[in-house]
């Protein structure tokens, strides 16, 4: 072997292993980043706003826990190696990422730190074997099969929340907080949004957070949620996981923008999209079911 072959072997060895140090990192790192959400019970949606946040009903969540900042393009970088977002930024939120994107991130994720994924196409767990990502431009058929991934709650990798968890955790859990947006009644403690300066997604946790140390559940970016789009049903209290996907063909988005007036960036405001949408605006943030954090917690310690 030449000198030249060997300094490029060198090279690409240490460019190997900076990236998989990279991701141990970004994965020890996101998982120091968990907050706690103890399981409760809160009233969920609004009788003063929009219809579709009606009717007011009692809800009970079990625990979990959920990143207490949208996910980073720093993160998402880390784990998917490219990055769409347009105010490019590592701290800022991630954005231009569809339902899809969001579902496969999780994946990836929970493969890297040695978790069970949480979600499953056609009975395979890796994204890797479920083809390309659907686009806007992409035929019906293959969204259509997309939209047959399915969640298992009971397992430890990482995935979206619920609409009910978003919401209930946006209420600050157990602490119950009653404030029009999450963490306030005034949304310039805590959000960004339209009426910000610069127009323009801003890095995370630069704000308040709310009773349970999350921010920005109100502002800077929307965030997917699991469910698909549909009217409340009064009988649905026990941690509901959204409408049947036939209903509206939309996924669920919560907690407004930077492109969204303050009405939009309640807590009980209900917005969807079709899940293969990107957007400036549009992001995510992860949880994991607690129950089997708890049972892992020596191997995957957690902040308080």
């Amino acid at each position: 072997m030449n000198i030249k072959k060997v300094i490029i072997t060198h090279v690409l060895i240490a460019l190997l292993t900076s990236y998989i140090v990279g991701q141990e990192t970004i994965v020890s790192k996101i998982n120091e980043s968990l907050i706690a959400v103890e399981g409760g019970s809160f009233n969920m949606g609004s009788s003063l706003y929009e219809k579709n946040e009606r009717p007011v009903r009692n809800i009970n969540i079990k625990g979990f826990y959920m990143l207490k900042t949208e996910v980073t393009q720093e993160q998402y970088m880390s784990v998917m190696g490219v990055n769409y977002s347009h105010f490019k930024s590592p701290n800022r939120p991630v954005e231009e990422v569809s339902w899809y994107d969001a579902i496969v991130f999780c994946n990836r994720l929970s493969i890297l730190a040695g978790l069970t994924p949480a979600y499953s196409l056609d009975g395979q767990t890796n994204p890797e074997l479920w083809g390309d990502v659907p686009r806007i431009t992409d035929g019906e058929d293959l969204k259509a099969h997309w939209n047959t991934i399915v969640c298992d709650f009971s397992v430890d990798g990482y995935r979206l929340p619920t609409e009910a968890e978003w919401e209930y955790a946006a209420h600050g859990g157990v602490f119950n907080e009653t404030t029009l947006y999450s963490g306030s009644d005034n949304l310039s403690e805590v959000g960004w949004n339209v009426d910000s300066l610069e127009g323009e997604t801003r890095d995370v946790a630069m704000l308040l957070p709310n009773a349970l140390g999350l921010y920005d559940m109100s502002g800077n970016v929307w965030e997917w949620c699991w469910d698909w789009y549909g009217t409340y049903k009064v009988s649905d209290i026990d941690n509901p996981i959204g409408a049947d996907m036939n209903i509206t063909g939309k996924k669920i988005r919560r907690g407004g923008s930077i492109s969204s007036d303050k009405v939009f960036c309640r807590v009980s405001n209900r917005a969807s999209s079709n899940p293969e949408i990107r957007g400036v605006d549009l992001g995510f943030r992860i949880v994991r079911s607690l129950p089997v954090i708890m049972k892992r917690e020596e191997d995957f310690p957690l902040s308080d």
